[in-house]
This record gives structure tokens, sequence and C-alpha cells, in this order.
């Protein structure tokens, strides 16, 4: 997810896991008012689950097969990720796009660039990796207005991704937390960033996921924001209590899991 991580947040990641828009040849007739919202970016996200024993030998195939395929389909830009610490043999595709006018297409890109019956065998040769159920997909969007990472300068290696489900009629409270509570807290916390992505489409839409960027599992040991002993440090005992008490009744569910960024099985804009 490092689009998923820069643009989201990078932004998954599974965004961003995040950005600053082009330049502008007049700052009179171009500046934005410093209320505007940033842009949201959308994210297309595939979770697979692979059958147990055969991770390398898809990495294998994603790199020799599908890779070339995706490219020569006219694909610009698609993160992988792969779980460090969750389900096993989990992945994340994550490809950002600027509109949905892709979906429209018919035929679809794979079967344009390849033709039926090479995508037919492509789909074949993927599915055989995958263990039942396959894959499930969905529609995210990036919250600028909820991230940090301005200050991000190279891809991470890992994203602790938090699957975090809302109350009905909850989700102004968490948002308000997250920008006036936690926001404060992960910019004083040693980690490199933070992205938020809303599901739309496809999943819970009281679902948000959320992406912290460390390079390392020691760094997210020591920095993790989300950790009680992390927030204590940087803002003491009382905040700590105060933070944990206004997600009570707002955040009823959550799910957390590592993954980590595969560049050589990504397709990176150039």
């Amino acid at each position: 997810m490092t689009h998923l991580i820069r643009r989201l947040s990078l932004s998954l990641l599974f965004a961003a896991l995040l950005c600053v828009g082009g330049q502008t040849n007049s700052a009179q007739n171009n500046a934005k008012p410093a209320s505007a919202e940033p842009k949201r970016q959308w994210y297309y996200i595939v979770e697979s689950i692979l059958k147990a024993g055969v991770s390398n030998d898809y990495y294998e195939f994603r790199a020799k097969e599908r890779l070339p395929a995706l490219k020569k389909a006219g694909y610009k830009h698609q993160e992988f990720w792969i779980s460090a610490l969750g389900p096993s043999g989990k992945t994340y595709s994550v490809e950002p796009m600027d509109d949905l006018n892709v979906f429209d297409q018919t035929p679809n890109r794979l079967t344009k660039a390849l033709g039926e019956e090479g995508a037919r065998a492509l789909a074949k040769k993927t599915a055989a990796y995958l263990a039942d159920g396959g894959s499930r997909s969905w529609l995210a969007q990036s919250r600028p207005d909820l991230s940090w990472t301005e200050q991000m300068t190279a891809s991470p290696k890992i994203a602790a991704v938090s699957h975090v489900k809302i109350a009905r009629g909850r989700s102004a409270d968490f948002e308000n937390y997250i920008k006036n509570d936690y926001l404060p807290v992960v910019k004083k916390s040693g980690a490199l960033g933070y992205s938020v992505l809303a599901v739309v489409y496809g999943g819970d839409s009281s679902e948000y996921i959320t992406l912290t960027f460390f390079n390392s599992f020691a760094e997210m040991e020591k920095n993790d924001p989300f950790m009680r002993s992390t927030v204590q440090r940087v803002a003491g005992a009382e905040t700590a209590e105060r933070n944990f008490q206004k997600t009570i009744g707002v955040i009823v569910g959550l799910e957390r899991e590592v993954i980590r960024f595969r560049p050589d099985l990504s397709i990176l804009p150039k």
C-alpha cells in the first residue's frame, strides 16, 4: 500500500496505505482556500488468502507471469502487501484510482490486452494458488483530513493495520476523536506516519481502515500510538485514560494485523 502510504496515507494498506497537487502557473488564480478539504483518493483493494505452503510459488508466479500481464494491460500502479502478523497467507493488492471509469470498460483491461483465452488462462493459474473462498475486493477512499504523512520521505517497510467498526450514527464522533485526540499523539509517538481509509463499496460501510507505518517491529513496539503505554509516554496517564473513555460506545469492533510491503512484487509509478 506505498501510494496508499504516501497518498492516504499510503494508503494498504492494506493507503495509502497519502499528497500534494501539481504546480500552478498563477498563485492568484489557482490558490485554494485554507479551509478546502484535500481531495480523497479512490483505492481498489483485493484481499486474497493463499493455500498453505504455496506462498513462495505464488510470489514467483506473480513476478514472472502476473505482473508482466498487468503491465501489458496498462496497469501503472498496484502495490502488493503480505501478512506479517495475522491470517497466514493473506495478501493485499492496492490500486489507486482517479475515478471508477475503469470498471465500465468492456472487455476489461486484461481481456483486451491478453485476449479471452489468455485472460482466462491467467485467471485459472491465479485461482489455483488461492484457498477456498478465493479473494474479496472493495473500494475505499482515503481520508487525508484524518491522516498524517507529510513527513514521510521514503516507503515504510511495515504497517500496523486496524480494521475499526464504528457504532451506527457515531462516525462523526470517531472522526472528531481522530482529529482532536489521536493525531496529536501520533505526531509525537515516533511513528513514521498514519493513514485512514473509509470503506465505501464491497464491505461494511461503518468500517474504517487505519494504517500506522514503521520500518521495523522494534520501532512498532516502542512507538505504536494505538498502545496505551505510548499514549502515557507521549501525553501522560490522564490523557491516556481520557482518550480511552472517548472510544467507549463509538468503536464496537477492532481487528489488528501487521503487513509488509513487497516493492519487488508491485507496479510502481516511474
